[in-house]
């Protein structure tokens, strides 16, 4: 990653337009809603979902895909707690193309899978 290039960020959960923590991507650039390739989980972890990669196992997930400057990422990462509850990854997009996107890293064991691959809290 280039700290001078803007970062494509695929978000699914409460940094989506209208959530609880959308603030944080106030002056990002929202580019569409967008989709993963059908190889991830998405799991209701209660407050906020969670994704995983599941190849083979996986749905679609349904999100929004923004253009960020490098430098939101400390903020981020903040709201996410990361690297500790997620972590940031590329991910593959439903028309093949790559995004980042913060992954769950803590066991889904317990977690309500949303097959619909759509987090509505």
């Amino acid at each position: 990653m280039n700290p001078n290039d803007p970062l494509l960020l695929f978000v699914y959960g409460t940094l989506k337009r209208g959530k609880k923590n959308h603030y944080a991507l106030a002056n990002a650039h929202y580019l569409n809603e967008s989709c993963t390739s059908p190889d991830y989980l998405l799991v209701d972890l209660g407050p906020y979902p969670g994704m995983v990669e599941k190849p083979l196992e996986g749905f679609s997930v349904q999100g929004e895909l923004f253009e960020i400057p490098y430098d939101l990422l400390v903020e981020l990462d903040k709201i996410e707690d990361a690297p500790l509850l997620f972590n940031l990854e590329p991910i593959t997009l439903a028309d093949g193309s790559k995004a980042f996107a913060y992954l769950y890293k803590q066991s889904i064991a317990s977690a309500k899978i949303l097959s619909e691959g759509v987090w509505l809290s």
